[in-house]
């Protein structure tokens, strides 16, 4: 029977926001038991039914917001698709959900680390609160957590500027991916991320000096306005 009634939620869900309408026209608490209902199927043991719950709290959007704490407690699933749809509708939920994601982003996984920096991608500028633990995770262990999030830093814009140091030590990263998408994110930072570049171009590394060099030409005619490049 519970299983039939989650069924005809994710209908109504499925079917162009019918419950968000149904909830409206009907009690005002029709949207709050729908919620839970779908929040406790979350930890369903059957990979299937967690991921369409999944599904179906992100087309509910904002009203779903009370799972954000389950939602977030699934990018630790077995189930890479489970993870991965609970990813996407942290996703949608914008600043709100940064609070249960942060801690994600010292879990024991790697993958779990990464897909928290990814779901922090998606929040954008307003997930700005997260910036410092992002920076950190410039420093990962596991260099697929490190580019990730040097690209999710890129995607913040100016509320990453903080991240500037740690962003040009990431230059030096033994991972050339790691260090290209470092640079990208640095490029876009604009003249505030000089002074953090300046000293690589006297690296005893010739490619973090050629890495940094190329870096300041894409920040063009601001980088020499703030400091002359040093060719010595």
């Amino acid at each position: 029977m519970r299983r039939l009634a989650l069924l005809s939620i994710m209908i109504l869900v499925a079917a162009g926001g019918g419950l968000t309408r149904t909830a409206r026209a009907g009690p005002p608490y029709l949207a709050d038991v729908a919620i839970s209902a779908l929040t406790e199927r979350l930890g369903d043991c059957d990979a299937s039914v967690r991921q369409a719950a999944a599904l179906a709290l992100r087309d509910m959007g904002p009203e779903a917001k009370a799972a954000i704490p389950a939602l977030a407690q699934r990018l630790r699933d077995v189930d890479g698709y489970v993870a991965i749809d609970a990813s996407y509708t942290l996703g949608k939920m914008g600043p709100e959900a940064v609070p249960s994601l942060v801690p994600l982003l010292r879990d024991c996984e790697p993958r779990v680390r990464e897909l928290a920096v990814r779901t922090l991608r998606q929040i954008g500028p307003e997930a700005k609160a997260a910036v410092p633990a992002m920076a950190e995770r410039l420093r990962d262990c596991d260099a697929s957590v490190r580019q990730a999030a040097a690209f999710a830093l890129r995607e913040m814009g100016p509320e990453a500027k903080a991240a500037i140091p740690a962003l040009a030590q990431r230059l030096r990263d033994i991972d050339g991916y790691v260090a290209i998408d470092s640079a990208q994110t640095l490029k876009g930072m604009g003249p505030e991320a000089v002074p953090g570049l300046t000293p690589l171009l006297r690296d005893c590394e010739p490619r973090v000096r050629e890495l940094a060099v190329r870096t300041l030409r894409q920040i063009g005619s601001e980088a020499i306005s703030v400091s002359p490049l040093d060719r010595r």
